[in-house]
């Protein structure tokens, strides 16, 4: 029976992750504390791994034990240090004048103290730390929940790349690790197959047109539940240039993409629908809450509600 093995939230948008043993379901869908905080420039433009490899170098962990609720509080902490690793691959432009950057820790505060000066001697200007307690930044606006990912699933790209599994995880970022199932499970959660259609891209040329079925309605996407919580699918993640680089030294696989895509038409299951997919650079499924559990609680080891 599949089940919830590993619950990861990101503090700091585009920093490390922080593995948990259960976290509350905010009402806005996601989970407390993930991407609760981001980084920008002073002009308010967000600063993020898509935007430069430096974080790739940062090595962040979390005290998150002081707020005990959405409150800003400087009882959250956060521990910051170069990676020697990333220093000695020397893969990121400029990252030898960060060897002599001790580690420090500062209170996750919003605004330009806490951590802002030490990150602003990282990426050479000005940083400030924006939070939003409620909700925090996801990527999907519209579906702010938590990424969902199947453990069979990392196992499989790591093993495309000939990198460990926690490599993986660490390159593609989801909350909610779920066991217990076959590999691309989740893909048949976000993207059921019409009955009438079935459509593969194992059947279908490299060059498929963006949506082939452009004038049928999308099939709709399945909700599953952990505990009391309903959570309703709404697509497979289109990818970034992140987790093409070494999670902690910015090195670049290369070809990664045209790899990734590759592996991952010869192992797409047969019944998903493919009909609105423009390329194969995809992993993971985003998600919204569905009609049951705002402020509830999920935790690792909960059984894996039946699909629908």
């Amino acid at each position: 029976m599949p089940k919830l093995d590993r619950i990861t939230i990101y503090p700091v948008k585009s920093l490390d992750g922080l593995d948990v043993a259960e976290a509350r379901v905010l009402p806005s869908g996601g989970l407390e504390n993930d991407r609760r905080w981001q980084l920008t420039d002073l002009e308010g433009r967000v600063l993020n791994a898509k935007r430069t490899p430096l974080f790739h170098a940062i090595r962040a962990e979390f005290d998150l034990g002081g707020a005990g609720g959405l409150a800003s509080s400087p009882g959250n902490m956060i521990h910051l240090a170069i990676d020697p690793a990333a220093v000695v691959a020397r893969a990121i432009p400029g990252i030898e004048r960060l060897a002599s950057l001790a580690a420090e820790s500062f209170p996750l505060v919003p605004g330009p103290d806490g951590p802002c000066g030490w990150l602003a001697e990282v990426f050479g200007q000005p940083v400030l730390l924006v939070e939003r307690a409620d909700g925090g930044f996801p990527d999907d606006r519209d579906a702010p929940g938590p990424v969902v990912i199947s453990t069979a699933s990392l196992e499989a790209v790591a093993g495309w790349f000939r990198f460990d599994v926690d490599e993986c995880r660490r390159r593609f970022r989801a909350n909610l690790e779920i066991g217990g199932c076959e590999a691309f499970w989740e893909d048949a959660v976000a993207s059921p197959a019409r009955p009438e259609l079935q459509p593969s891209l194992l059947d279908l040329p490299a060059d498929l047109p963006a949506d082939p079925y452009a004038e049928l309605p999308p099939p709709e996407p399945r909700a599953f539940s952990i505990g009391d919580v309903r959570l309703q699918a709404t697509n497979v993640c289109r990818r970034c240039v992140v987790p093409t680089r070494d999670s902690r030294t910015g090195f670049v696989t290369e070809q990664f993409r045209e790899v990734f895509e590759t592996w991952r038409r010869k192992n797409l299951p047969k019944a998903v629908d493919v009909a609105g997919w423009s390329h194969l650079y995809r992993l993971g499924v985003n998600t919204r809450l569905g009609d049951l559990g705002p402020g509830q609680r999920i935790a690792v080891f909960q059984p894996i509600g039946r699909v629908c």
